[in-house]
This record gives C-alpha cells, structure tokens and sequence, in this order.
C-alpha cells in the first residue's frame, strides 16, 4: 500500500503531468496533482485519502481535496503501496532525533545458500530460514501473524520513545514479523522532512550514515526488535511516491526523458539502488531481527508520476534476478523475496490482475533461486474486485506455493472499517489462509498511540487495541492460532 507522508509538505508531491497514468494517483487529502486521468481510465474514489485511475470506468469522479500540511499527531501512510489500486504504502512519519550510534556490528556467518546452509557451513539458527512450503526457526516451523507498521523508523525529531513504545505494542500483540520502511529518500533542504535516509539534493544521493534524522533511527527499531524477539522485512525503495520512490530516482537521474520502466535496466540507477542496498545489508546483515530483506514495496513497470516505457514483467523479473542475487553476494544468510502484489502473467487472460498488465509475473519472481519465498498483497475494492473474491486470490498463491515448493507470505491486506464488513471478510480471510498453504499473514495494518506523536495515522484499514473486538479476534487470537501450526 501507499503510506502517507508524515508531516511533511513534500516537493515530490506528484503532479506534473497534466493526466495521470492508468492506475496513478488524482486525487484524495493533501493530492496537489493532476484529477485527469489517461483514456480508458476514470478517476476514481477509493476513500478521503486515495483517488485513482481505474481502468474501464466511464465517469470520472470529483475529486477535490483539501490539502493540509500541518503534521497531524500521528504519521501517515499512504499504503501500498496502498491504496491506490494497488497500494503502496505508507505514509511517512514522525522521525525521531536523538542520535544515537550505530551498533551493528559486521557479520562473521558464513554463507546462506537459498535453503538453510551453504558450502562453509550453516548459518545462525536465529536467522529465519525456508524448509518446502515453510519457515523455519531455531530449526523448528515457524509459521506467524505479523502486520505492516511502515510509520515506525520515521518518529521524530527526539522521539525514540515513540519508537520503543510501538514496538513494545507489537510485542505485546503476539505478532511475530514487523514490515517496516527501510527506505526514506527525499531531496530538497533535509529541515523539510522529518526522517531522511537519503538525501537527493545531489546525484548520486547522500545517505545519513550518522546524522540523526537518517539511519540511527532505523538502528534503533532494529535493536529494538532484537531485544523484543521481533522479526522484521526491511524493503529497500517504494514503488509510490511515499518516502521518494522509483520515480525520484528516475526523475533525478534522468530528468524529463525517464520513465518508470527505466528503474530497471538504466545502469547508473541500478548502481544508486545497489549501493543503497549494500549500506544497509552491511548495516544489519549480523542481526537475527532481520527476517527477510524485499527488493521493493509493490514494484509495477508504471508509477504514480511516470509511465512504463517498453517495461514488461520480463524486464521486472529480469531486474530482481540480477538484485537478488547481489543481495545474496552480500549476505547468504538472510531471507530475500521481492515484496511484490503477486500479479499473475498468464497468456489468454483478459483480467488485468491476471494477465501481466502491472508488468508484474509473481510465479516468475517466485521461482527465481535467489528469491526464497512469494509475496503477494490483496485490496479487491481498489482493484475493482469484491470482497468474496479475495479467498480466491489467497487460494491462487497457496497453488503457487504447492507448484514450486517454496513458502507464500500474505503480505498486505485489510478491511476498511467504514465497509462495515470487516467483521465478515477478516474472519473469512483469515479461515482461507489456515487451510490452505500460506506460511505467514500480515495485515495492513498495525494501530498504536504513542507519547509523542498520539495515534498512529489510520487510513480505515488499521486495527487498534481500541477496536475492542476485532483487535482481540483478528489480531490477539489469530497471532495465537497461526502459533498452532508450528506444534
């Protein structure tokens, strides 16, 4: 999903282009660009947040919003990348800013080959590792419920606490696995936002090492997760705007000649992402708290400002080989996997979902050797879908996990509280996901209050503690019995 950006007034706020793309943003609170969409495309309300432009449509919708920059007490997500039809998430938020130093310390474990050893021999049994169709840890199966936070890394300025006290909710929830941001890439004066891991007001960008509104503050949500025995899955960069995304880098390194397409075959980008990549796998590559490191949120061949040019779900697959595999030259112990929304490229199709149309082939990516387990995101409302339709999708990747032997996470998914249907359809998810081959489920996503920045930002699909019986049904007790599998 898409995240909304904390806070912050961005000069990335989309918009120059005078019709946005299919699937593209047109509107929703804080939109400053275009609410014309490309023909064929309608723009299209999915909620006070998120208009975008669904295909087939005939009318478009009005799309007025205010846009507000104060910072609101809590940060924002923009989800999924999400929502937009295909939701990216999440919002940026608050940043903390106190300094503190960096204390990973550099690996001395060997070698991970894509199953759980390698020629020098295992690696640490407190690295999460793949064994079939499932996780393993500690050598013992390993299947979880866990939820989207991506708002975590980017409390601030001074605000560690609102750190720890988000993380000592998620541990107290019972969930195990915390997908988080590991990306916030920005260009302008750095004052302007509030966490900064890269800092595009130079090509190539700097990346805030030390300075305390830039990697310190993921330093401490990594120890903080170790302490607390929390997994996490760190992705690298956003397919949407939220905290910069592959259009800045294109955009930056290309100017008006790029296209989105272009993130994944232009060399000089490429070098950007992997000498991002490599700062902060060698950052993190000794920490048990990594479970998994995702190449992306949501990668598509077109964003929410640029169009796809010639890419193709060859080409998105051709890129996380060659990312993948550096990622494992790297470090061969930890878990990759692409962060996908598990599109489907099956010749004759007619449903964009399934046909290729994102330029996404999620069997493809699943079945490459340097990628150990599929991802796969679901919002049927967004994408033109009912809510009944979203067992099927679930029961889809479960035969993908069955075809290629290899485990399938449920990575982003919800039920907005005003649908009235959260009730019916989590609970429907949920039984679909246990009988079937799906190693670990994360909804979208995690509500908590913090001291400093208050509610965490609710898009309508977070579940807070204080949505008494949901938070108890399909967060407490379902954490509990996905434990059940792994008797």
């Amino acid at each position: 999903m898409k995240a909304k950006i904390l806070a912050v007034g961005s000069a990335l706020a989309a918009g120059a282009a005078a019709q946005q793309t299919l699937w593209g943003q047109c509107g929703g609170i804080g939109w400053t660009g275009s609410s014309s969409c490309v023909a064929g495309a309608a723009c299209t309300s999915y909620n006070a947040y998120y208009y975008q432009c669904i295909p087939g449509a005939t009318t478009a919708a009005t799309t007025t919003t205010a846009a507000t920059t104060t910072r609101t007490t809590t940060p924002v997500t923009t989800t999924t990348s999400s929502r937009t039809t295909t939701t990216s998430s999440r919002t940026t938020t608050p940043s903390t800013t106190t300094t503190t130093t960096r204390t990973t310390t550099s690996s001395t474990t060997t070698t991970r080959a894509s199953t759980t050893t390698t020629s020098n021999g295992s690696c640490p049994t407190n690295f999460v590792s793949t064994s079939g169709k499932e996780f393993r840890l500690s050598g013992k199966k390993f299947y979880f419920a866990g939820s989207n936070a991506y708002y975590i890394p980017m409390y601030g300025p001074n605000d560690f606490l609102d750190i720890d006290t988000s993380l000592d909710a998620f541990a107290a929830s019972g969930l195990k696995v915390l997908r988080t941001w590991g990306f916030a890439d920005f260009v302008g004066p750095q004052e302007d936002y509030v966490t900064v891991f890269q800092n595009w007001s130079s090509v190539p960008p700097t990346i805030l090492e030390t300075q305390e509104r830039g990697l310190p503050r993921l330093d401490r949500v990594i120890q903080g997760a170790e302490s607390r025995g929390i997994k996490i899955i760190l992705p690298f960069i956003n397919n949407w705007a939220e905290y910069g995304g592959i259009d800045l880098y294109v955009e930056k390194t290309l100017g008006s000649s790029g296209n989105h397409g272009d993130f994944y075959t232009n060399t000089a980008i490429k070098n950007i992402y992997k000498n991002y990549v490599k700062t902060i796998v060698n950052r993190y590559k000794s920490s048990p708290a990594i479970l998994a490191w995702e190449l992306s949120n949501e990668i598509r061949c077109a964003g929410p400002r640029l169009g796809a040019g010639s890419c193709t779900p060859a080409v998105t697959t051709a890129w996380a080989k060659e990312m993948s595999e550096y990622i494992k030259s790297l470090d061969p112990c930890h878990l990759v996997a692409v962060g996908d929304e598990g599109f489907f490229n099956n010749a004759g199709s007619s449903e964009y979902l399934y046909n290729g149309g994102p330029g996404i082939d999620n069997e493809a990516l699943t079945t490459l050797a340097s990628i150990d387990f599929g991802t796969f995101h679901m919002y049927p409302i967004p994408w033109g879908k009912t809510w009944d339709w979203g067992n099927q999708w679930i029961k889809d990747h479960a035969a993908i996990a069955d075809k290629l032997n290899k485990p399938m996470l449920f990575e982003e998914y919800g039920v907005t509280r005003d649908s009235g249907l959260r009730d019916t359809y989590h609970q429907q998810y949920h039984d679909t996901v246990f009988a079937n081959s799906i190693a670990g489920d994360m909804f979208w996503q995690f509500g908590t209050t913090v001291p400093n920045w208050g509610k965490s930002y609710d898009d309508g699909y977070s579940i807070y503690p204080s949505d008494t019986t949901q938070w108890q049904n399909f967060v407490v007790n379902w954490a509990a019995k996905m434990e059940t599998k792994n008797a």
